[in-house]
């Protein structure tokens, strides 16, 4: 037994500890496995083959065609007298044309490659979008956890404490001190804070669950806020500055104004129906007993000219399909209008809980100590009679819903920092390392 406890200690020695997963960690996984932020890269990479398919139609198209066919049947000839003879058709048809197409006036193809461009060019944008909503996500996600780890140790206490408390006031009732009363107070508060603690273990699981969604796996443990939280001034300070930076910077906005572009080259699009094409054409054919006029014929030969398409009537179509395309445009300028507003708003919003944040992360460290001292001096105080058992039981709820309101707050307020860098497009790897400054290396789980 010595041996092996001595063996448990040597690894326990050389073993590497296991390091809880924190938001830098989780941000890296999720770059590499996570599935919402790949799809997010694969809409990305099929959007800038948008750029490349809209130049293939202004560059030279190269066909080639070919058949081969066995002819069997008959031919009925007149002779030099007037009479009819049937003459056997038994051969074999062969064809073969290579045909280059250089477009040379086309404005419907040259839209195409305005929209293909703007299409690559909005597909980076949106790119841009979803990784920093995924980031702001997977924070959200990560603090979800850390909230509910920290709520089944705050439950855990307070049962602990009401449990303290029943047995207390049961030992005074048996003295003749306390009252049945007391009792019942101290067992109903005590259930409460098991169902309480219940509940807890629950949303423990749930929060897992979607964090693993995120990133594509369970971590075993995660890394919780530090003891210490400084709440540094944002830069820029005001919030008009943080609304300009959003108006230009935001990767939805910027997104919505490709779309806009995008509508207005298929309006383009549209009105070139009503424009001639003008095409440079060169072929190439071979072709051996192509035809009943060709029969033992091998022939070779090569051509090059333009061609000239000019639409005349299209039933209307044409012009319905140009006013389709300007509704569809209109609407695109009118989501740009709404994204920016939208983005404004969520701007002012995510300052405001900054700004406020940090004020409520202060007034609750205060109020944490405040609860703590009234917890003590209700205990001291019922001890010398002039206070009652339920004002304890008060108190000691008051000091832990304190101190989740405040855990919570510091996380909403780092929440909050991030959203609104996010807002203004400009959420990247150095703030995600600066929140995940914040935390500490304690395991969980």
């Amino acid at each position: 037994m010595r041996a092996l406890g001595l063996t448990a200690l040597c690894l326990a020695c050389v073993l590497p500890t296991a390091r809880a997963l924190d938001l830098h960690e989780a941000w890296e996984r999720i770059q590499s496995q996570g599935p919402i932020y790949l799809s997010a890269l694969h809409e990305r990479d099929a959007a800038r083959e948008n750029l490349p398919i809209g130049r293939a139609g202004l560059l030279p198209q190269v066909n080639l065609n070919a058949y081969q066919s066995r002819i069997n049947g008959t031919q009925r000839q007149p002779d030099v007298f007037g009479n009819s003879h049937d003459v056997d058709l038994n051969y074999t048809a062969k064809n073969a044309v290579v045909q280059a197409r250089q477009p040379l006036f086309d404005k419907a193809k040259l839209a195409a490659y305005r929209q293909g461009r703007l299409q690559a060019q909005m597909g980076d944008a949106v790119f841009d979008a979803k990784t920093q909503d995924v980031a702001v996500q997977l924070a959200g996600r990560y603090f979800d956890v850390l909230l509910a780890e920290q709520t089944i140790e705050l439950s855990e206490a307070k049962l602990r404490a009401f449990e303290e408390q029943v047995i207390s006031t049961t030992r005074r009732f048996q003295l003749g001190d306390g009252t049945v009363t007391d009792v019942d107070l101290s067992t109903a508060r005590r259930d409460l804070a098991r169902a309480e603690l219940i509940e807890a273990r629950d949303n423990l699981l749930v929060a897992r669950r979607l964090l693993e969604e995120y990133i594509g796996e369970t971590p075993s443990s995660v890394a919780t806020l530090r003891e210490d939280f400084p709440t540094p001034p944002m830069h820029p300070e005001t919030l008009a500055e943080w609304q300009a930076l959003a108006r230009r910077d935001n990767p939805n906005i910027i997104a919505r104004r490709y779309g806009v572009g995008v509508a207005e080259q298929e309006v383009a699009k549209a009105r070139a129906g009503h424009w001639p094409t003008l095409d440079l054409v060169a072929g190439y054919t071979a072709a051996d007993s192509e035809s009943l006029s060709t029969i033992d014929q091998r022939n070779r030969y090569s051509s090059i000219g333009v061609e000239l398409s000019v639409p005349l009537y299209a039933g209307g179509g044409t012009s319905a399909r140009v006013r389709q395309t300007s509704a569809s445009q209109e609407q695109a300028e009118e989501d740009l209008n709404a994204t920016r507003e939208s983005v404004l708003s969520k701007t002012t919003r995510e300052f405001q809980g900054v700004q406020e944040g940090a004020a409520r992360v202060r007034a609750l460290e205060v109020a944490v100590k405040s609860n703590g001292k009234a917890v003590e001096s209700s205990k001291k105080s019922f001890r010398y009679g002039s206070s009652t058992n339920t004002d304890i039981l008060d108190s000691e709820q008051q000091l832990y819903s304190a101190r989740r309101d405040l855990f919570e707050a510091k996380l909403r307020y780092l929440l909050a920092r991030l959203s609104l860098v996010a807002q203004a497009g400009a959420l990247g790897q150095d703030d995600i390392d600066q929140v995940n400054g914040y935390l500490g290396p304690e395991m969980r789980f």
